[in-house]
């Protein structure tokens, strides 16, 4: 029997292992969560704050300054050719709301006019995507052919509309758009402008038609050379004239004048890493970007960021142990975030690697703990970079995508060993119905069907994924 003398509480010894993250490590997870712009800013503040760092080079100041000087010339005659390109008006409103007023006029499929709205919020002052999104990424990806058909259409609709040439990636080729929608377009103007600029410079008619010739007969001395235009057109320095004139009534900036005001975001996303096909064999190498593929190639994963500046300890600071030791620390997080940044591309690319041979509609099931388990790190460190909301790209061959993008659910296989990514079977759920006799197909027999292909996947979870599709029920279709 109890002792009812006998108190309550009871002592008692217990062992745990406790890891708490010293200040340096939060700080490191911290500026990996980070997009650039707000880490760009935290760099700065703490070079103002630390004599011990200095900035090396900032290559996106660089850059800025290189745009408003990018297009002169060394020569007389060639700063006059400038000036006569870059003759503009101030209009005072913006380029959006300017290209909206007319695009709303137009009678487009309510598709069109999303995709097209899109471009248009898309694009930086100068009115280009270079340094924005890519198209591509405003796809949905779930139906390559027609959705790149589309994409076609709207990219020529956004660029024909006033000021022609806008929505094009760089200068040169809005003078190209602009000189094929002009109403007497000079074929010889073309030709230049289609790759050909270098030509121009210096912009002297007699020296232009000197290279045209010469071009031309290199070009029909190649064995299998087909015809180009150059052969159908007289070479004289009048025709070359003409076709100077016609290219100094172009602009290649059809946005300047336009206000870039007006709360348009043009943020552009941090573009975090780029993945290539090389030739080569070679074995998985993380540490280097490197995952291999087969006998003839690997896939190259490179750190990409470049907006953010480089920095360094200053040697006249060395004696200064505290804010050395400081600087070493920030310097010392930056590079966790770009090797641990690094590790996941890899091994999101080790795993995807279907995807970036054939494109999209190829994507198995991943997960962000998968990652983790793979790599030895905690799954929150995944989630810090591959969060929906985050702002980190990765740049393919296949166009722009959010790292969020390369982690999907999936449905298990009939005798349940491996598990079918939701991708495949939104796939198989178009070509179901595209089938003839199959349009008005309920969810039910789409679930029935798609069991019999080999996946154990439920009547709801088919609805959802047709939901996702934008296809609608069979009493609609």
């Amino acid at each position: 029997m109890k002792d009812p003398h006998s108190s309550a509480f009871e002592l008692s010894q217990t062992q745990r292992q406790l890891q708490k993250l010293s200040q340096i490590q939060i700080t490191a997870l911290n500026y990996l969560a980070m997009g650039n712009e707000a880490l760009r800013e935290e760099i700065y503040r703490a070079v103002s704050e630390n004599p011990a760092l200095e900035i090396v080079r900032d290559v996106a100041a660089e850059n800025r300054k290189e745009e408003n000087f990018s297009s002169r010339q060394t020569s007389a005659d060639s700063d006059t050719l400038q000036r006569l390109l870059e003759n503009q008006e101030d209009y005072g409103e913006t380029l959006q709301a300017h290209l909206l007023h007319q695009l709303n006029a137009m009678k487009i499929s309510d598709a069109e006019l999303e995709l097209c709205t899109k471009l248009i919020y898309n694009l930086d002052k100068n009115g280009f995507y270079g340094s924005m999104l890519s198209p591509e990424t405003f796809l949905p990806h779930k139906n390559p052919a027609a959705e790149k058909d589309m994409l076609d259409r709207c990219l020529n609709i956004v660029q024909a509309l006033d000021p022609v040439g806008t929505c094009c990636r760089t200068p040169e080729e809005s003078l190209l758009v602009q000189a094929k929608l002009s109403e007497e377009p000079d074929p010889l103007a073309i030709f230049i402008l289609d790759g050909h600029l270098d030509f121009l410079t210096p912009p002297e008619p007699s020296k232009i038609c000197r290279k045209l010739i010469d071009f031309r007969e290199a070009w029909n001395k190649k064995a299998f050379a087909s015809k180009t235009i150059l052969d159908t057109l007289e070479l004289t320095e009048e025709s070359v004239a003409a076709a100077l004139s016609f290219i100094l009534s172009l602009n290649p900036h059809p946005a300047q004048g336009y206000n870039s005001e007006g709360g348009i975001n043009s943020t552009s996303p941090d573009v975090v890493l780029t993945v290539t096909r090389e030739e080569g064999a070679v074995e998985d190498d993380y540490s280097r970007g490197l995952v291999a593929l087969n006998a003839d190639s690997h896939f190259q994963i490179k750190y990409a960021s470049g907006s953010l500046p480089e920095i360094r300890i200053s040697p006249e600071f060395k004696m200064d142990k505290e804010n050395v030791a400081k600087a070493q620390a920030l310097i010392n997080s930056l590079q966790f975030r770009e090797s641990t940044i690094v590790l996941q591309g890899c091994a999101i690319v080790h795993a995807q690697k279907n995807f970036f041979l054939k494109g999209p509609g190829h994507l198995g099931v991943l997960t962000r703990r998968q990652i983790a388990l793979e790599l030895g790190i905690h799954e929150s460190t995944v989630s810090r970079t591959s969060a929906k909301n985050s702002s980190k790209y990765i740049q393919t061959e296949w166009g722009l995508f959010p790292a969020s993008y390369f982690f999907t659910s999936g449905v298990a296989n009939r005798d349940g060993s491996k598990k079918i990514s939701s991708e495949r079977i939104k796939e198989r759920i178009k070509k179901i119905l595209a089938e003839p006799g199959n349009e008005n197909l309920s969810d039910q027999k789409l679930c029935e069907l798609l069991n019999q292909k080999g996946a154990r996947i439920a009547r709801r979870t088919v609805a959802k994924y047709r939901a996702q599709l934008g296809l609608k029920n069979s009493y609609k279709r």
